[in-house]
């Protein structure tokens, strides 16, 4: 049976309906497989646990720039920021920039919702407030007795704790960084076209803190190695000393699980797949992953109806490949959990010249530190000066094994 490319849904003999694929979760990865199958012929659903798409967002939203091309943000729902301010744990500071190159902020909340619309655009259905407790695979697909639905096959892209894979008996991710943010209106001060990413040891340790000048509201949180908590009030009243928080009100709080162990080797059955969060895509010491979500998101709705349709043995034949290593950040990763720098040393580092055209490249060289023409650079390069860059650099650092 092909694709039911009229969008038509097929009941089963035992009162079940049938979908070509059905995707348990409305994350960036699900959404974005989502609109990419259902625009390839599929009879898509996707089943979310959120009554709304835009609640309970679990991600601050920053884009590179390359995540942005890839689905084409509104405007409305974006702001471009030009470059990095380095602060160290005493909050001196560097600015690290590259001439064309951008990142963006992102009204997420909205940002889900408009995915949601565009996949249903597509000929996707979404049902929200679908609570996915049951699930096996058969022999032609996966069935959701709950949902009393039944799909040739199925999608897990629920998230760090992905109960699909648990379902399935998948591995689960194991490693974590915890993080806690706080939407607030009516901060001043804040350079609204600088990322604001603060080195400390004490407050952030494992990872690293931000202010991000969002879309109408100033973004701050933080995220740090498990068994650490955020120390999200601590912070704040750190960041009274930069900026001025005497009309700032709180609009949103939020937080999360970041999977930090890396990809998972096992991350698919005869009738299913994991992607995002819920199959370790994200990087081990940047923590990025909205990127990955959406390119691989979108590449596994082609790889689905390939399948379906008998042109390939398995999605994963196409997908395998893009499965990153990241066997350099996951050594760096071990080096933050376990060789931490006392603040001291960091509030030394942050005026050294090395340090920030070491900090240069990791956030905008070609490769990151594995690239020998940003060597070649240092060397070369005058103390003050900025380093030739390319322009996708971070999401290749990000995307790199």
């Amino acid at each position: 049976m092909k694709g039911h490319t009229n969008g038509e849904k097929y009941s089963m003999s035992d009162g079940m309906n049938s979908f070509d694929t059905v995707i348990v979760g409305g994350s960036y990865a699900g959404l974005s497989c989502a609109r990419s199958a259902a625009a390839h012929g599929l009879d898509t659903l996707v089943l979310e646990r959120k009554k709304d798409l835009g609640e309970k967002i679990r991600t601050t939203g920053i884009f590179v720039g390359e995540a942005a091309d890839v689905l084409d943000v509104p405007a409305r729902l974006k702001r471009d920021i030009h470059g990095v301010r380095l602060y160290a744990p005493n909050l001196q500071s560097v600015d690290l920039e590259s001439p064309g190159y951008r990142f963006q902020a992102i009204n997420t909340p909205d940002l889900m919702r408009w995915m949601g619309q565009q996949a249903e655009l597509n000929g996707a259905e979404v049902r929200t407030g679908e609570n996915v407790a049951q699930l096996r695979e058969i022999k032609d697909g996966v069935e959701f007795s709950k949902q009393n639905v039944r799909a040739r096959f199925g999608v897990g892209a629920d998230g760090a704790r992905s109960n699909y894979g648990r379902l399935l008996g998948l591995p689960e991710n194991k490693e974590f960084l915890v993080g806690a943010e706080v939407e607030m209106s009516g901060v001043r001060g804040v350079d609204q076209d600088r990322l604001h990413v603060f080195l400390d040891s004490e407050i952030a340790p494992g990872y690293i803190a931000w202010v991000v000048p969002g879309v109408g509201v100033t973004q701050i949180g933080l995220a740090v190695r498990k068994p650490h908590k955020p120390q999200l009030e601590r912070f704040l009243e750190k960041l009274r000393k930069l900026f001025d928080f005497r009309d700032a009100k709180v609009v949103e709080r939020r937080g999360g699980l970041i999977p930090c162990g890396g990809a998972k080797r096992e991350w698919y059955t005869d009738r299913s797949i994991l992607l995002g969060d819920a199959a370790g895509w994200v990087s081990p010491l940047t923590a990025g992953g909205i990127h990955p979500s959406l390119q691989v998101g979108k590449a596994a709705g082609v790889a689905i109806a390939d399948f379906l349709d008998g042109r390939i043995s398995h999605p994963a034949a196409l997908l395998e490949w893009r499965r990153p290593e990241w066997r350099t950040k996951q050594m760096l990763r071990w080096g933050m959990d376990n060789i931490a720098l006392p603040n001291s040393l960091l509030n030394l580092a942050i005026g050294n010249p090395l340090f920030a055209k070491l900090s240069q490249i990791i956030f905008f060289h070609h490769r990151g530190l594995k690239d020998p023409e940003a060597w070649k650079a240092i060397a070369s390069s005058e103390q003050g000066e900025s380093l030739p860059v390319d322009r996708q650099s971070l999401a290749e650092w990000f995307l790199s094994p």
